[in-house]
């Protein structure tokens, strides 16, 4: 049985479908003309709306009687139609919302249509596709940050764990959630963060091809590829903002995220505070998430070794206070890792550590005899002596529960 199910089911794929249309079509889309039957005509009586034709046409205003049935029927016959009331539309957004609502009861479903849309919204973008990007984009992110507030564990979890999924696909959505996750905790208004999600989302518009085709590539770089991604924070900058995207903050965080503290990065090779915080924390969840994810060439378990390799490059390659930052957010190791105990359990994280960085909640699922236990349980590793994490350990491809299952949301 596979780690993380694919088949979502026809009651989930409708939920999945009410989200996906709600993101890919603009808010405050009017609501469809009502269709008028006999009964809803009153000889006699005036008309209490406008009344239209099947092409749109007005036919009686506001206030109007039709004085016979005769009149009625010929009216009806040809298609009659009036505006929804101010009530209509109320009661019709407040289906809506219930409908959105009920789209976001899983974590995974929403994973899954995040990530379906902001494919479809690069793609679009890189070939030019007209729209409204900066409006797409956003809220997009007003998703993102809706996910990390009401189940940022499980989601993250699933993403670490996502073997399915294009690392194209998988990685904008970790940087823009670890994005979200430390500038709440630093407090940034949430207005204010919607537009570093988006940074995060479409930082590499600029090598959206180039990156898809590394995923894959053992053999060393081209010259060619080294020069096209040297070029593509300023190369993604210029695409969005002649698709009409002119937020400073948003570009100036994407066109500065490869730039490092000790001036090694790219393009401009700036150093220190000329570096917006902003792009710096979009450079370490960049870092952090092409260390921790799985590729198709290597296994993404390394996460207590990222975080080593991020203490031993801060105030280098990141910045110092952000990786502190990150490390007080994510903990040592994230959801979605798989973990030993002391006692010899096998165990995957459930969530963060809120006390201590080396101390989450774990879901142990096997015993010490290598048996799948009947009912996993849930350990809390701040007891060192009997449950604290001893390794981390690569992911196991045959384990015998879902995504729904391991987080308790089944």
């Amino acid at each position: 049985m596979q780690l993380i199910t694919r088949q979502i089911g026809l009651f989930a794929c409708y939920s999945v479908i009410i989200l996906y249309q709600a993101l890919n079509h603009s808010q405050g889309e009017a609501m469809q003309k009502i269709r008028l039957t006999a009964d809803d005509i009153d000889v006699g009586q005036p008309l209490p709306w406008s009344v239209y034709g099947a092409s749109d046409e007005l036919l009686l205003d506001n206030g109007r009687i039709v004085s016979t049935e005769k009149q009625k029927g010929i009216l009806v016959s040809r298609g009659l139609y009036r505006n929804p009331t101010k009530l209509e539309q109320e009661q019709q957004e407040a289906l809506n919302k219930k409908k959105a609502a009920f789209a976001l009861d899983s974590p995974f479903k929403v994973l899954d249509v995040i990530k379906i849309t902001l494919k479809q919204i690069l793609l679009d973008m890189e070939s030019s596709v007209e729209s409204n990007y900066a409006h797409r984009v956003i809220r997009l992110a007003t998703v993102v940050q809706k996910l990390c507030y009401e189940n940022s564990d499980a989601a993250l979890g699933a993403i670490i764990l996502d073997q399915n999924s294009a690392y194209t696909n998988v990685h904008p959505v970790l940087c823009a959630m670890l994005s979200e996750l430390m500038l709440r905790r630093q407090k940034i208004p949430s207005e204010d963060r919607l537009f570093y999600i988006a940074a995060a989302l479409t930082q590499n518009i600029g090598m959206l091809s180039l990156q898809a085709q590394l995923t894959n590539q053992t053999e060393k770089l081209s010259d060619q590829q080294r020069q096209a991604i040297k070029e593509h924070p300023y190369r993604s900058k210029e695409i969005m903002q002649g698709l009409g995207i002119h937020y400073n903050e948003w570009l100036d965080t994407v066109s500065y995220h490869h730039e490092r503290p000790d001036g090694k990065g790219y393009p401009n090779g700036l150093t220190g505070d000329s570096i917006p915080i902003y792009a710096k924390i979009l450079s370490l969840t960049d870092i952090y998430s092409a260390m921790i994810l799985p590729r198709k060439y290597r296994d993404g378990f390394y996460v207590k070794k990222a975080l080593q390799d991020i203490f031993i490059q801060r105030g280098k390659s990141v910045d110092e206070a952000c990786a502190m930052l990150l490390v007080k957010e994510m903990g040592i190791y994230p959801p979605g890792t798989f973990v030993k105990l002391a006692n010899r359990d096998t165990a995957i994280v459930l969530r963060r550590g809120t006390k201590n960085a080396d101390s989450p909640i774990v879901l142990s699922i096997i015993d010490p005899q290598g048996y799948y236990y009947d009912i996993p349980k849930k350990r809390e590793t701040i007891h060192k002596d009997i449950f604290g994490i001893t390794e981390v350990i690569p992911r196991l491809d045959d384990l015998q529960l879902n995504r729904d299952e391991i987080w308790g949301l089944a």
